[in-house]
């Protein structure tokens, strides 16, 4: 799933930052109400911000009322000082960085603007041996120590990681007010170069990042991470501002299996969103709006929306090794626009884990898993929130939830409501024989629409019915609750209010089970739905190497059901039918088996149970 270029699940290249430590790091002294003027816009000389840097002393102020400053080279700031910048300006000219802060230094830049920068190598280490990279780190600036930027604008870098902004390993940086980091760029080296580039084209980060405001938009890398690239264990902690605008650049026109990743973000660090907005990012591969490999994601608050990718994960891509703790939020209105291989319009997840306990996936859209694609070996586990108003795109599976290649769902709490596919499965869509679903306690799918399987669609693989409730789900072609083509064990809960509209389709309000399928039914109701044939469940006859599919009635009831136009107003059973306790009670059919409509083909016994109370008749056998 990953190349050498683009995703963190192949190894990066090992370097580890030396960082040097500078200035005592100790209590900053207030500063004095004036501060110190800047009276000079010259590069250097008396009056001047490199003349009063280097006089400075911690807890200083110095103030630019406006103006711009044109360096011939950066301003290495030793001091932990306040820059009141104002309306001025710090243009590097293309001439290096604006700023560099060293480890132990806390300096906070109040207004103004940063712009114009390159980036510049920094000390690696690989294997024991110190060496300068070959790629340049930190457009406008490099940041070890502790930076606060306050309504400060950073643009127009350029280097080969973090386009704007490095923040090294001892470096923290946030990002409060008004503050931009915006029309930076992260530029690639040569495909044979031996050192990761076009990374970060906003923010390089490999220490701590927090955005607690102002904005991050319209930056651009080659590879991953269009906005901000973090490289763990560097964090992120996002509790306000805006991520808009940004996006990573690659593609292979022959190789469309290539591509770049994170339109927003890319971090392989711990994430955590408690606020804030991730909008109108884009991405050519993975993760139009976040991508997150390896790391833990915590999402209790904000908006992912409107994000664009071309493969998979349009507002979300959970990579290998990841856990998302998913408790609030909206991820809403993300695309993966591709017809042949797009999945995960909400998020897409690859052998992560991913656990949802409240928040809300909606009006999301991609060829599988409109919401959510579970693609590859996940484990999802739902107890609350709201999965409605996704999409497929052509004739995809899973409106709502894709679960395939081994994955499983435990749904237990929490709604899966008003989700279309015209394919399979509008709710949810399990396949494969390793994957398992399980729906219990009071989750509920209900209002989802398919063309098969209007609510649940299980094909080769296991579901458990344990509780909650499958409901008011329609299906044009068959299948309007859950379509069988695998193996369900319902205990519990309840299939009701489900339909196949009109006379065209192929029965099955409730159940529809395709040859070679198993349905045990031995606790919960299957009731008030509707069909032409099968109301309340349609069985299937052999069909060329599968066997014919068997309904086990082992205790539930089956109850209110309707054939509006033909037989089988609780069941229409071509396959094999066995009836061994509870009940088939209150159905009605046009036609006679109001009850039980067994075909020639089928097979039916009735050990225990009762069919009683049906119209115009309890069982009718086909002659």
């Amino acid at each position: 799933m990953h190349t050498r270029q683009h995703m963190a699940g192949l190894a990066l290249v090992s370097l580890t930052l030396l960082l040097t430590a500078c200035g005592d790091g100790g209590t900053v002294t207030p500063p004095p109400p004036s501060g110190t003027a800047i009276t000079s816009t010259a590069d250097s000389g008396a009056g001047s911000l490199r003349d009063l840097l280097g006089s400075a002393k911690d807890g200083d102020t110095l103030k630019l009322a406006s103006g711009t400053i044109t360096l011939a080279g950066p301003l290495n700031v030793t001091k932990s000082v306040t820059l009141d910048l104002g309306s001025g300006v710090i243009d590097a000219a293309g001439k290096g960085r604006a700023l560099e802060i060293p480890n132990g230094v806390i300096v906070t830049i109040k207004g103004g603007t940063l712009k114009g920068g390159t980036g510049a190598p920094i000390t690696v280490q690989s294997i024991g041996l110190q060496a300068l990279s070959v790629a340049t780190y930190g457009g406008v600036l490099l940041n070890q120590g502790t930076l606060t930027l306050d309504g400060t604008a950073v643009t127009g870098g350029k280097a080969n990681v973090g386009g704007g902004i490095a923040n090294l390993k001892t470096g923290t940086l946030t990002l409060k007010g008004t503050s931009s980091v915006s029309g930076n760029t992260a530029q690639a080296l040569p495909l044979d170069a031996k050192e990761d580039s076009g990374r970060g084209g906003g923010i390089f980060n490999s220490g701590t990042l927090k955005m607690e405001g102002g904005t991050v938009g319209g930056n651009s890398s080659v590879y991953v991470g269009g906005g901000i690239y973090t490289l763990g264990p560097g964090s992120i902690t996002i509790s306000g501002g805006v991520l808009s605008g940004n996006k990573c650049t690659y593609t292979v026109v022959d190789k469309p299996a290539e591509g770049c990743e994170g339109g927003a973000v890319y971090t392989t660090g711990l994430l955590t969103i408690s606020g804030g907005t991730v909008r109108d990012n884009a991405s050519t591969r993975f993760g139009g709006g976040i991508e997150v490999v390896g790391t833990t994601f915590n999402l209790s608050g904000g908006d992912i929306s409107a994000n664009t990718t071309l493969r998979a994960g349009g507002g979300v891509l959970l990579g290998e090794g990841t856990t998302m703790n998913y408790s609030g939020g909206t991820i809403q209105d993300n695309k993966a626009t591709d017809l042949v291989e797009g999945g995960g319009g909400g998020i897409l997840a690859f052998k992560a884990i991913l656990k949802m306990s409240g928040g809300t996936i909606k009006g999301n859209s991609a060829l599988t898993g409109g919401g959510i694609d579970a693609f590859t070996k996940n484990t999802v586990e739902i107890s609350g929130g709201t999965i409605e108003g996704n999409a497929t795109l052509a004739n995809g599976n899973g409106g709502g939830i894709n679960v395939n290649t081994g994955s499983t769902l435990n749904f237990t709490g929490g709604t899966i409501q008003n989700n279309t596919s015209a394919g399979n499965g509008g709710g949810v869509a399990i396949s494969d024989s390793a994957g398992v679903l399980t729906i219990s306690g009071t989750a509920k799918v209900s209002g989802n629409s398919a063309r098969w399987g209007g609510g649940v669609i299980v094909n080769g693989a296991k579901m458990t019915l344990a509780g909650g409730s499958i409901s008011g789900n329609i299906a044009v072609q068959t299948g309007g609750g859950v379509l069988d083509n695998g193996t369900v064990t319902m205990t519990g809960g309840e299939i009701s209010g489900n339909s196949v509209p009109g006379n065209t389709g192929d029965g099955g309000g409730g159940v529809r089970l395709f040859a070679g399928s198993t349905f045990t039914a031995s606790g919960g109701s299957i009731k008030n739905n509707t069909a032409s044939f099968g109301g309340g469940i349609k069985t299937d006859e052999i069909y060329q190497t599968s066997p014919a599919s068997i309904f086990t009635l082992a205790g539930a009831t089956i109850s209110g059901n309707t054939a509006t136009e033909n037989r089988g107003g609780g069941i229409n059973n071509r396959g094999q039918l066995i009836i061994q306790s509870g009940s088939v009670t209150g159905n009605t059919a046009k036609m006679p088996g109001g009850g039980v409509f067994n075909a020639k083909v089928a097979t039916y016994t009735q050990p225990g149970g009762s069919v009683t109370g049906n119209a115009p008749d309890n069982v009718f056998n086909e002659q």
